[in-house]
């Protein structure tokens, strides 16, 4: 008689697998993030503080107004909020509570098939 593979043990072992994988694939790609806005806000400081008097504008040097300074300071200001969005981590307790879910769910489909394997023994005639 063949044994049929335990699907269960392959589903757990997956989601198991899957929460370290994307746990530690979205670090890396939040870091990456990270440093290239931090990137972007040293640019925006620079121009926002005057350290950089003209900018090309298509294909000619212009010198950059009192105006769009304040625009550098707004794109820094809103650099700075991505940057501690990304710091916190929101993307990674989302997918941590769909994880959950999806463990949860698949926990309810493991009852049910337990019970049924339950019941196909009691009812099994002899």
């Amino acid at each position: 008689m063949r044994r049929r593979p335990d699907y269960t043990l392959q589903v757990e072992s997956r989601i198991c697998h899957l929460r370290q994988r994307v746990g530690a694939e979205t670090q890396n790609l939040r870091n990456k993030w990270i440093t290239e806005l931090d990137n972007l806000f040293d640019i925006a400081v620079q121009i926002a503080k005057g350290n950089v008097d003209q900018q090309q504008v298509n294909g000619k040097l212009q010198p950059i107004t009192p105006k769009e300074r304040q625009m550098w300071a707004q794109i820094t200001a809103n650099i700075g909020q991505v940057m501690g969005n990304l710091a916190k981590g929101y993307d990674e307790t989302k997918f941590n509570e769909d994880i959950d879910e999806l463990e949860r769910l698949f926990d309810e489909v493991k009852t049910m098939h337990n019970k049924q394997r339950i019941n196909k023994i009691l009812t099994k005639p002899t």
